[in-house]
């Protein structure tokens, strides 16, 4: 694994999932060096990250440990970040 890539919540969210490394529980945010090609967005897919034919190179999946550390060693894969949940906005 790549932890280089890694933000420090997602890394300590891998180590605790470790125990049930195929299980898809991680929310997680990847940035791309560029637009994937069809063969990234293939190997995208494949591990659970919702990638369609465009220009995104900031996408999200729900993905294994396992995931987490093959995508850390694709090249095409800047950085991966752990999502923040959300809140809604206050009104004060």
């Amino acid at each position: 694994m790549d932890y280089g890539k890694l933000d420090a919540r997602l890394a300590s969210a891998v180590e605790e999932a470790a125990r049930a490394p195929e299980s898809r529980s991680l929310v997680v945010v990847l940035r791309l060096t560029g637009t994937p090609s069809d063969r990234e967005i293939a190997r995208l897919r494949e591990a659970g990250v919702e990638a369609r034919p465009s220009a995104a190179t900031v996408l999200t999946g729900v993905l294994s440990p396992r995931d987490v550390d093959e995508l850390s060693e694709e090249p095409f894969v800047m950085s991966l970040s752990l999502s923040g949940r959300r809140r809604p906005l206050s009104d004060g």
